[in-house]
Formats: structure tokens, C-alpha cells, sequence
């Protein structure tokens, strides 16, 4: 599931696959990526041609339908065939969770959303949807809206209205206790339009209270804040006055947040300078305040002609390919993702499909390249794992780079100016190459996301950023803001006592800055023992920024970056030649490289993996690579032949049990007689070791130390695993906390482990790179922590002036508490001075 998981997806059935993407976006306006939402529509290859097709409704239902079940909406009469039939091809516990509605698509779709956001079950979901029009109707006067009987009842449930019985005194005493109620002028020129409603409905579900919302001015009311058809029943209009009432234990912070809420939207929409703040996502750390300027594109229309000449259309697209090479060449030298590109660019999928609609439907070259395109980014789309679905913006990339050679136009630019602020609609990997330090004060991206390549090349140029803004960002943007790229805020055109708040913030984080060159790769605690600092990576242009910080070494080196962004598996040579270009980066230092932890939630395309109940428990990691052996031991290969000369060791992934150590080891030494025989130099021995992600490999670290060589802690798999709660659970982020006792007493356990084997022990998980977390880690045994090198600074500072031991009582205290905030709040004994 994606991180939407715990809440009720919806999947969209249309016939044409344009109005469904359509609509999808327009829901996502209200919701961002909180809600799982799928597009099952249009038929054929691509979904071009008008249609349905159950099995690809099936497909999304698998993709979105979670525990908390999910809510299909058709259009016209066969998609309703189509989508019953797709529910007996699912498991039928699955297709038991799913609700089929007959509510408007689009009205429909952007209702569920907003009550699925808000925690809503699937049947009210369902419901939402249902009566998606009821506002219309009571808008234009065609008659009794349908949602009115259930909206009543809806409001007195809401207002915790109590039965006439013995006991209903005491229930009116007892709600009248923790009640609160406050009053607010619409001032929105539109009044209470789908977006501040949206908006309204989410912030309402953070509080521990019952609240409904009623129209004074026009007596229509109270409704329930859960509901999107609800509130637009009230017809609320500029000038009215709307009444909040909340009962509960928070009600008193329900109703004041809401009325600020409702105050900042009328703010938003008016047409002087607006003052919005929120959270987008957090892309790249750092705090910018500036001009805002819209990032400027040129890309020229695509005409749908038809031409006479055939082979001279196929050349002029061949020397087109050749062009964007050049020109994507020039934007990404010396980044890890330009070898990405360059594959696009050869990809059967995209050339062989333009060349084929070419010859086929005799279109020109441009339209027949944007066609394969689209069909390639579909597929991307379409994946679970955020950040193999974020390489779609790769695959637009370079189509643009191809369509701007065939057709002229200009790659996206920073109008002139001072240095301002970016706002951009899905910053793409070569326009965020192009982006000049010096005159971006920092990105937001009203789509986007932190696992794009763009934010990658984000956080190695140290341009702050956020992303999946549109929900706080208009498209029109405003004069001035500010973000904060660690914590995701946003202002828009902040008041003056704001915006010298994100100033002094600012200059509080260039002051906490130390310089790398006073760096070594270790810090000293007060007693004199050493901790070692190495950096997490991707590839090169990750490298280069880690050694520049002073990492030690590369505590792990992510081997997927040649595997993603791409339709077909890389050769053996291509993996080599990236591999030996990182590891040139720390030659002389020791350079720790993870196997493919691919399979489950990171399918990969070209693998043709079968979908899986619960990925994260499937085929993935370890159990993919030997599950496929020739993409094992080429990988294997590749790693040898890139090591010679340096102090290379290799990770194992996800182990859960000795024998798959043994196996991989076994496919290690199949890989060293293949390149002896063939006489190719390469590096032997190499040193193995594992990944403990897995509760029983930290309970059997005493004998996988036998075949093991070292370990490396990761965190954020072992306290999904230790917890059963997913990490990227919107609802379960406090509980996923590897803080929690239950995850440092298997730490504490593998440290035991490997010192008593002489085997040594890292974290690099997220965890490594937490400064409430790390002197936890230390004073367990910890000495070398793995993570982004732009934690070091953080860490450092948490560490500064303690003394082993006191890490150590710290720790230990850790241990004894129920919570992980408790355990936090032991960091404490970790900063006193020695």
C-alpha cells in the first residue's frame, strides 16, 4: 500500500482515460496525496481508446483497496458492468471491503476524497459520494436535495444530541461542560466553496471533539464537519455568518482553530496580499525567504498532422534523439541521473513505439514521440512505490527535451531578477540541474515529491524545498514567501513579525553551519571516545556532496539508482562503470555497497513481479535476488569488477535467516570464479555482511554472526517490523518511531552480538541521523552511524560535550520507559556537559 494506507482509496472508472485523470487531479486539489486514488479507465493499449476493462479496474483495486476499503466510481451503464466483474476476479475478502456507488464521477470523487481524508469509513465514503449532487440540486432549485434526511440526522448525531430518557439530563450537563461555539463572517468572494470546505473537514478530524457548523444567516444547519455534501448544503455566501460548535475534550482548540482556519481561506481568495500558512512535503532542508517567481516554460504545441515522406520523418527523429542527449547531457553532466536519461533515450518503449506509430499511422514525429510518452508514464504512474512512481517526471523530461529539439522552444528558466523564490508545477530532474544557487533562494513545487530526482538533485545543489504545495500555493503564487525545506512550511506573502521570524530562522541555521574541512569522518565524546560518521548515497553526485561534508566513508551505497528510471534491466558494464565512478569518489576510504533491495513495494517494471497482499512482507530485498540468480550474481559481478582497488564491502538486504547469508555468500564466489576464469581483474576478498531490518535477524544476530562479517542496522524497516505499523502509515507516524524500547532493546541486542563476535555494528537507518535518537544509539554500543550527510551538523550538536557513560544511563534508562517519547526525552542526560 502507499502512504495513504489506513485510509479508504477510491478508484476512478471512466471511459475516457482523460476525464478520469481529470478528475483525479481536481480531488487531489482538495486532499493532496493523502487519499490512495487510482484511474481504471479508457481501453486498449494505453487506455487511448473509449472503453472499459475489468482487469484494469481489478488491478487498481488492488493497488488502492487497503483495510479500510475502498469506493469505486463509473460513469456510464458498461462501466458499472465492467466494475462488478472486476470485483470476482479480486480476493473476495477484498472485494468485500470495496463499495460500488452510483454518485456523479466527478462531484462524486472530489466528495469521497474529502471524507475519505478525514478518516471517513468506507460506507460513509460511500454515501458521500452518493448524494455528491445535493448541493446542485438546492442550488438551482430543482427540488428536495437528497442528502437533506440524512444530513439531519448526520447533525444530531454530531451534536451529541441525547435520547429522552432518565439519563438525558446528565448527558446535556455533562456535553454543556466541555462545550464551546464562536462566530465567523463568510468574507470569501465565492463563500464556502469546495477548497477552504476541504480544507475545513481536515484540519476538524485532528481534534478529539464533536463539531458541527451552521449558516446563522440563512438558518440552514448545524451540519457535521466530516462531510463535504454537508457543508455545501449550508449555501454559505460572502457576508454570512457561520456559527462553529464543538462538544469533547478539545472542543475549545476545535473551535478556535477553525475559526483561524476560516479567517486565513477568506484571507487566501481576497485579492490583496494574502497571508496562508501550511505544511507541504519536506524535499530539501534549508529556510528561504524572497521574491516569488514562476518558474518560465516553453514548450511548443504538439500538431496531431500526418506526413508524406515516412523515412525522413523516422531521421528527423533520430536527429532529434541525439539532440536531447546533447541537451540533457550538458543540464545533468556529472549526476547520477543523467545515465537514467540516456537509457530513456535508447528505450525500446519510447523509440521503437514512436518509430513504429511512424510507419503505422504515417504521424509526424513529434506527436508519435509524445504518444509513447504518455504510454510509458502511465505505466510509472500506475506503481505503488512513491519513488519508482515519481520516475514518470524522468519520462516527461525527456520527451520535452525531444519535442523542444523536433519543434524549437526553451527549457524552463528563472526569469531575471533578484534572487527570488521558485514555484513550479513538477519540477522536472534537468530544469532543477539548471537552477543556479546563487539566484534560487529555494523551490515550491505544487506537485513533486521527495523522492523525485529533481529533489535529489535539489538536496545535492543545497537549494531548499518543498513539495506537494498546491493546496497552499494558488497557481497565481503571491509577491513574497518563505519555506522552511525540513519542516515543510509555506507562507505566502507572510505579514512583516512572520516574516522576520523566518529570517531569524534562517540565520540561525547558516550560524549552526560548521565548515566540512573541520571534519574528519569522527567526532570525539567528552571522554574521548570516537564516533564515526559515514554518509548514506545513491551515486555520485551523493557521493561527491558526502565527502565534501567529511564523511568518513559510505556507510551505504543504494545500488537502484541504475535499475529505476528505466524499462528494461541494466547490463552488467553499465552497473560496473556507475559503480566504479562513486566509489572513485572515496578511493581510500571504506565503501559499504547494498545489493538490489528491490521486489514488494519497489517493483521494479521490467521484472514482471506478481502483485502481493502485503508487499512489504513479500518478495523483496534478499529474497528477490535469490529468487532471481542470473540478476544476482551480474550485479555481484559488477560490484567486483568496480572494486578493484578499493576498500569495497558488500550488504545483504532484508536477511531474515542464516541460509539466505549462506546463498549469497555461495552466489559471491560463483561471481569471483566467473570473472577469474574470463581474466577480468576484480576485487577478492570482500568482506559481507547484513542488513538487520527483521526482528529475527536481531534475535539470531548470535549466530548470523558466524557467517556474517559485520551488520548495519536498518531502522526504519526494523521498527515497521517491530511495531507492525507501516512507516509511511498516516496514522500510525507515532508509533512508528524507532525510539521505542521495543526497537532499541533489539539494537541492543545486536551490538551485544557483534562485540562478543568481533563483528562490528552501524545504523543506518533514519534513525542514525535523528539527534534525540543517535546518543540513544551510542550509548548502546553504536560507533558508527551511517546517514544524509546534511545530518551531521544536527548529530554532532546532540552528541557535543557528553561523556560515554552518561550516553550509556541515558540509553539504559531508555530501556526501562513504556513510549518512545519517553525514551526521547532521556536525551536529555546525553547534553549535559562533561
Amino acid at each position: 500500500m502507499s502512504g495513504a494506507a489506513g485510509r479508504v482509496g477510491l478508484v476512478l472508472v471512466s471511459h475516457s482515460r482523460a476525464l478520469a485523470e481529470a478528475t483525479e487531479t481536481l480531488a487531489r486539489q482538495m486532499t493532496g496525496e493523502s487519499v490512495a486514488i487510482a484511474c481504471a479507465a479508457g481501453a486498449g493499449e494505453g487506455g487511448v481508446e473509449l472503453g472499459t476493462d475489468a482487469t484494469a479496474i481489478a488491478a487498481a483495486l488492488e493497488r488502492v483497496c487497503g483495510p479500510a476499503g475502498a469506493v469505486v466510481l463509473m460513469d456510464l451503464g458498461s462501466a458499472i458492468l465492467s466494475a462488478e466483474t472486476a470485483l470476482e476476479l479480486v480476493d473476495p475478502e477484498l472485494g468485500a471491503r470495496t463499495r460500488l456507488t452510483g454518485g456523479p464521477i466527478v462531484e462524486g470523487a472530489v466528495a469521497a476524497a474529502v471524507r475519505a481524508a478525514a478518516g471517513g469509513t468506507v460506507d460513509q465514503v460511500a454515501a458521500d459520494a452518493r448524494q455528491a449532487l445535493a448541493a446542485k440540486i438546492a442550488q438551482l432549485g430543482e427540488g428536495e436535495p437528497p442528502a437533506a434526511v440524512a444530513t439531519s440526522a448526520a447533525s444530531a448525531s454530531a451534536t451529541g444530541a441525547a435520547p429522552a430518557t432518565a439519563g438525558a439530563a446528565a448527558a446535556v450537563a455533562a456535553a454543556a461542560a466541555t462545550a464551546a461555539m464562536a462566530e465567523v463572517a463568510t468574507a470569501d468572494p465565492s463563500g464556502l466553496h469546495a477548497r477552504p470546505a476541504a480544507h475545513l473537514i481536515a484540519r476538524a478530524a485532528a481534534f478529539d471533539a464533536r463539531i458541527t457548523l451552521e449558516n446563522v444567516s440563512n438558518g440552514r444547519g448545524p451540519v457535521p464537519t466530516a462531510s463535504l455534501i454537508a457543508l455545501a448544503s449550508l449555501g454559505a455566501r460572502r457576508g454570512d455568518v457561520l456559527r462553529v460548535r464543538a462538544t469533547g475534550r478539545q472542543a475549545a482548540e476545535a473551535v478556535e482553530a477553525l475559526v483561524a482556519l476560516l479567517q486565513r481561506e477568506a484571507e487566501a481568495a481576497a485579492p490583496a496580499a494574502i497571508a496562508v500558512s501550511g505544511f507541504a512535503i519536506p524535499v530539501a532542508p534549508g529556510v528561504a525567504l524572497g521574491p516569488l517567481v514562476r518558474l518560465a516554460r516553453s514548450l511548443p504545441d504538439v500538431p496531431e498532422t500526418t506526413v508524406d515522406d515516412i523515412a525522413a520523418e523516422v531521421e528527423r527523429l533520430r536527429r532529434a534523439l541525439e539532440l536531447a542527449a546533447q541537451d540533457l547531457g550538458n543540464a545533468l553532466r556529472g549526476s547520477d541521473i543523467l545515465d537514467a536519461h540516456q537509457a530513456l533515450l535508447c528505450d525500446p518503449a519510447l523509440v521503437d513505439e514512436a518509430l513504429a506509430r511512424i510507419e503505422r499511422e504515417r504521424c509526424n514525429a513529434a506527436w508519435a514521440f509524445c504518444q509513447a510518452v504518455d504510454a510509458a508514464a502511465a505505466i510509472y504512474r500506475q506503481l505503488e512505490d512513491p519513488y519508482l512512481r515519481a520516475r514518470e517526471a524522468d519520462v516527461h523530461d525527456v520527451g520535452h527535451a525531444v519535442v523542444r529539439a523536433l519543434l524549437g522552444g526553451a527549457a524552463g528558466t528563472v526569469p531575471d531578477g533578484p534572487p527570488a523564490v521558485v514555484l513550479v508545477d513538477d519540477l522536472t530532474p534537468s530544469e532543477a540541474a539548471r537552477l543556479d544557487a546563487a539566484r534560487v533562494l529555494g523551490v515550491i513545487d505544487r506537485r513533486g515529491g521527495p523522492t523525485s530526482h529533481a529533489a535529489i538533485l535539489l538536496r545535492a545543489a543545497g537549494i531548499p524545498a518543498v513539495a506537494g504545495a498546491a493546496a497552499l500555493v494558488p497557481e497565481a503564487g503571491g509577491a513574497r514567501a518563505g519555506l522552511d525545506g525540513a519542516t515543510g512550511e509555506v507562507w505566502i506573502d507572510p505579514d512583516p513579525e512572520t516574516a522576520l521570524a523566518v529570517e531569524r530562522r534562517r540565520a540561525v541555521l547558516r550560524a549552526s553551519r560548521r565548515p566540512a574541512a573541520a571534519r574528519d569522518g569522527r567526532l570525539r565524546l567528552a571522554c574521548g571516545r570516537a564516533v564515526e560518521l559515514w554518509a548514506n548515497v545513491a551515486g555520485p553526485s551523493d557521493a561527491r556532496a558526502a565527502r565534501d561534508a567529511g564523511a568518513l566513508g559510505i556507510g551505504l551505497l543504494r545500488t537502484e539508482m541504475p535499475f529505476l528510471g528505466r524499462l528494461d534491466e541494466p547490463g552488467e558494464a553499465e552497473q560496473a562503470a556507475l559503480l566504479a565512478e562513486t566509489f572513485a569518489v572515496f578511493a581510500g576510504a571504506p565503501i559499504v555497497v547494498r545489493t538490489l533491495d528491490a521486489g514488494g513495494d519497489k517493483a521494479l517494471p521490467y521484472l514482471a513481479l506478481e502483485a502481493e497482499t502485503n508487499p512489504s512482507l513479500g518478495v523483496r530485498g534478499v529474497r528477490l535476488s535469490l529468487a532471481r540468480p542470473a540478476l544476482l550474481e551480474a550485479q555481484l559481478r559488477a560490484i567486483l569488477v568496480a572494486g578493484r582497488g578499493h576498500d569495497v564491502r558488500v550488504l545483504i538486504p532484508m536477511v531474515s535467516t542464516a541460509a539466505e547469508v549462506s546463498a549469497v555468500r555461495a552466489a559471491l564466489e560463483r561471481a569471483h570464479r566467473a570473472l577469474a576464469a574470463a581474466g577480468r581483474p576484480h576485487r577478492w576478498p570482500v568482506a559481507t555482511g547484513i542488513m538487520v531490518e527483521v526482528p529475527s535477524a536481531a534475535l539470531m544476530a548470535e549466530r548470523l554472526a558466524r557467517q556474517a562479517d559485520f551488520f548495519s542496522i536498518g531502522t526504519n524497516d526494523l521498527t515497521q517490523h517491530t511495531l507492525a505499523a507501516e512507516r509511511g502509515h498516516a496514522r500510525l507516524h507515532a508509533l512508528a518511531d524507532p525510539a521505542h524500547p521495543a526497537v532499541l532493546r533489539l539494537v541492543r541486542a545486536v551490538v551485544e552480538a557483534g562485540h562478543a563476535a568481533g563483528r562490528p555494528v552501524s545504523v543506518c537507518g533514519e534513525a542514525a541521523g535523528d539527534p534525540d535518537v543517535a546518543p540513544l544509539l551510542v550509548g548502546l554500543g553504536v560507533t558508527q552511524l551511517s546517514m544524509c550527510a546534511s545530518a551531521f551538523d544536527a548529530v554532532e550538536d546532540a552528541l557535543a560535550g557528553a561523556t560515554f557513560a552518561e550516553l550509556a544511563a541515558a540509553a539504559e534508562e531508555a530501556l526501562t520507559v513504556d513510549e518512545a517519547s519517553a525514551a526521547r526525552a532521556t536525551r536529555a542526560a546525553a547534553r549535559r556537559p562533561g
